[in-house]
């Protein structure tokens, strides 16, 4: 096959019995590649052309972050398949894979990644629902201020006897504006009939309107899903979008979960408490025989000290004995020295005596 001129983007194509064949860059645009990429990540997993060496770390590719847990335990809220690329709602980016979804069934903490995954998926579900709570209010807001509605249009017999009044009043002020000075009179009896059917106009606009607005069916906002329809009709056929349906689902799935989150929630508070409990406890209980410890070594210290005080009491006290016993052998012996003067003195006394009676001897 020769090579034929003019391809696509610049290339040439092989002539063939059948469509041409590109030879050069593949004509797949970026998010087409992107697209087939996420169905290949859907059907055989992430990573699937990486080689696992580890068994058990292939076994465990859910808990992936590129891997959508919503999806794994039940259903994602922002598929294309519900509200992803509906509203304001862009399309969840993340792997939604029945592979990934049964190795989360045959993984021996089932029950616990279950409850966590359960409570990342109940925030998905009560946003799509906030963000649907936010545009009901909005639908509500626009109906109350709709002017077609509050001004509906009028049946054609209405219009024309309306019109003919207009006209009929119009002519009348008309043919009394261009009456003399002198029928001044007929020019005012011609202004207050013309006013009077001006008057008489608006009151029919008036209940004609309000009899229009009653008669038609009231626009309704849809409380589950937000969209907004007239009659009976209008109902019936909006409960088969696709949306409505959605959303249905959607707030069946927050009642169901909402219990199961939030007694796994109080549960783990109640551990976590139990845990910092305990630990406080083991803390206490440390801390305690720490003292203990402490305290004993300070007893053993005050002990040392209480007999090293005693053992100079004692010393002190012996001392003050011995000074006490010094200084009573210092009076005794103040004393025997006393006595000593005393005796000398009588010794001297009677020597003198002595002295006078030789004197008066001699004087004889």
């Amino acid at each position: 096959a020769a090579p034929v001129p003019g391809g696509w983007g610049g290339h040439q194509s092989v002539a063939l019995a059948g469509p041409p064949i590109f030879v050069g860059r593949c004509p797949c645009s970026p998010a087409a590649m992107n697209r087939a990429r996420a169905m290949l990540d859907a059907l055989m997993g992430p990573g699937r052309d990486v080689v696992e060496k580890d068994e058990e770390q292939a076994k465990n590719k859910f808990k992936d972050k590129t891997v959508c847990k919503g999806f794994l335990i039940g259903f994602c809220p922002l598929d294309s398949s519900l509200l992803g690329g509906k509203r304001t709602f862009a399309v969840c980016e993340k792997i939604h894979s029945e592979i990934m979804r049964d190795q989360l069934k045959n993984n021996p903490d089932c029950e616990e990644l279950t409850k966590r995954y359960e409570s990342l998926s109940l925030q998905d579900l009560e946003y799509v629902c906030r963000e649907c709570e936010a545009h009901i209010s909005q639908e509500k807001n626009r109906i109350r201020t709709d002017v077609r509605r509050k001004k509906p249009p009028l049946p054609c017999n209405v219009n024309d006897r309306l019109s003919a009044m207009k006209r009929e009043a119009s002519t009348m002020i008309q043919k009394a504006e261009a009456m003399d000075d002198d029928q001044i009179r007929l020019k005012e009896e011609l202004t207050t009939k013309a006013n009077e059917m001006l008057k008489d106009r608006e009151d029919m606009l008036e209940a004609e309107t309000k009899k229009a607005a009653d008669a038609q069916d009231p626009e309704v906002t849809c409380d589950t899903c937000g969209t907004a329809y007239i009659g009976d009709d209008g109902n019936a056929v909006h409960l088969k979008f696709r949306i409505h349906e959605a959303y249905t689902q959607v707030r069946e799935r927050i009642k169901e979960l909402k219990p199961r989150v939030e007694e796994h929630e109080k549960a783990m508070k109640d551990k976590k408490e139990e845990e910092y409990k305990k630990k406080r406890k083991a803390d206490w209980d440390k801390a305690q025989e720490k003292d203990a410890k402490n305290g004993d070594k300070k007893r053993s210290r005050d002990r040392s000290k209480s007999k090293g005080k005693d053992k100079d009491k004692d010393k002190d006290e012996k001392e003050d004995k011995d000074e006490d016993k010094d200084k009573d052998k210092d009076k005794e012996k103040k004393e025997d020295d006393k006595d000593d003067v005393k005796e000398g003195d009588k010794d001297k006394e009677k020597d003198k005596e002595k002295d006078k009676e030789k004197d008066k001897e001699k004087d004889k």
